[in-house]
């Protein structure tokens, strides 16, 4: 049996290194592996496509796809990246970029950035932001997608109680209350008061005051700015009155069936819900709206980070790397997979693509995106400790907000102090061990 066992490891290993380490020239045609991050039935068929037009576009490109099931891919690429195994390339989401500088695992972009003419079609405020997960301010991530937050709302309900569809928050606020029968069990808001609940509560600070930085010129937290105290008070008064009681322990899967089955009429979720609120409450009976007017004047759009393709350094074909990646990332790439995903491109042009105009979603996130007017705000995700302090610390307190245990002020005191000393620790760290 221990032979056996013996065995079988050794198979194991030797199967890894087959399946991730980077690909070889094979008879005058480079072979890359490449890795997606959210592999789906729906996502291979989108990447066969573009897999196929690129390699008859590159014919010295062999392209080898492998899907890894979200809930596997941070683990697996952290494993690929200790034994140097690591694909040439693959699909990350921005948030885990930090990790992978640390270890010194992906290639710096930029000497490409510079020789491309893709580049000045990238979104500037999607560079800005991976360039904010090195504390050189390198590049080592390419975007071809991004998921941004918005408020979804049941525009059959709005129009029989004789209301717009909200601009603001106060809007928001307002009607909330309006469209509130707890008789009838409707309520006007779902609240996700459970698991994920404080991130898509700085989400929604960021959109109601304005401020562009997460940290001031000194590097201080701007969490618990007044701005952000007084949304948190009005936004914590809705709780049990516009909406459920039982909107306390609300994750992502309670809120939007909530708001598809009618009995919420306001919900605050990300593009990537669109899908199941057209299964369930049919085109034209929903609208999102991902920029709010912010009470310093004018739309903000709050970014999560983009879906980035990175190169490893394990790759020795990073030249090749690149030219698929950047290919993910050009016009008509970002437009095919968002046009089906239903998520936001990272390419300017894609954005000026006739499928958008025929999203009204999609047609409001790009004249947003493409105006000088609006101002996008990137969460401090960079940061590392910013997810664990959510998880283990800020979703109880926001809890406590609502059950009135805890002040506004108090809650967004303590989140500040601690965001702050995570960056402070962060960004010294960062600079003694980068190369």
């Amino acid at each position: 049996m221990k032979k056996f066992l013996v065995s079988l490891l050794v198979l194991v290993l030797c199967f890894s290194l087959f399946a991730g380490g980077s690909s070889e020239k094979k008879g005058g045609v480079v072979e890359l592996t490449f890795w997606d991050n959210n592999g789906s039935p729906i996502r291979t068929a989108i990447f066969e496509h573009l897999i196929e037009v690129f390699e008859e576009e590159n014919p010295d490109i062999k392209i080898n796809f492998v899907p890894v099931p979200n809930g596997e891919a941070k683990s697996k690429y952290s494993l690929s990246v200790q034994s140097h195994t690591a694909p040439d390339c693959g699909i990350i989401t921005e948030t885990w970029m930090s990790e992978f500088i640390v270890q010194n695992a992906l290639v710096d972009l930029q000497p490409y950035l510079d020789s491309w003419d893709g580049t000045q079609y990238i979104l500037p405020h999607i560079l800005k932001s991976i360039r904010s997960m090195d504390p050189l301010g390198r590049t080592f991530g390419l975007s071809f997608s991004q998921t941004l937050p918005a408020v979804w709302v049941n525009t059959q309900t709005l129009t029989e109680a004789g209301l717009d569809i909200p601009t603001n928050w106060d809007e928001v606020f307002e009607d909330s209350y309006i469209l509130t029968d707890k008789a009838k069990g409707k309520y006007g808001f779902t609240m996700r008061g459970g698991r994920g609940s404080s991130q898509q509560l700085e989400q929604m600070l960021y959109m109601y005051s304005g401020i562009p930085e997460a940290f001031d010129e000194n590097g201080k937290s701007t969490i618990n700015a007044p701005e952000h105290v007084e949304f948190l008070e009005k936004f914590a008064a809705l709780y049990n009155v516009a909406t459920s009681e039982g909107d306390i322990t609300n994750g992502s899967a309670e809120i939007i069936s909530a708001f598809d089955s009618g009995s919420a009429a306001i919900l605050f979720h990300n593009l990537g819900s669109f899908g199941q609120h057209r299964d369930t409450l049919g085109l034209g009976n929903f609208d999102a709206v991902t920029a709010l007017d912010s009470v310093a004047g004018g739309p903000v759009l709050v970014s999560n980070g983009a879906t980035d393709c990175v190169i490893f350094k394990d790759s020795k074909h990073p030249d090749e790397a690149f030219r698929w990646i950047s290919f993910v990332a050009s016009q008509y790439a970002s437009s095919y997979f968002n046009d089906i995903i239903g998520q936001v491109p990272g390419n300017r042009l894609s954005l000026t693509d006739p499928w958008v105009d025929n999203s009204p979603q999609m047609k409001q996130v790009a004249e947003a995106l493409l105006s000088d007017s609006v101002t996008v705000v990137t969460l401090p995700f960079n940061v590392t400790g910013w997810s664990d302090l959510h998880n283990n610390v800020l979703e109880k307190g926001f809890q406590e907000v609502l059950l009135g245990m805890t002040s506004a002020q108090d809650y967004l005191d303590n989140w500040a102090a601690s965001l702050t000393q995570l960056k402070s620790e962060y960004d010294g760290y960062m600079k003694s061990i980068v190369k």
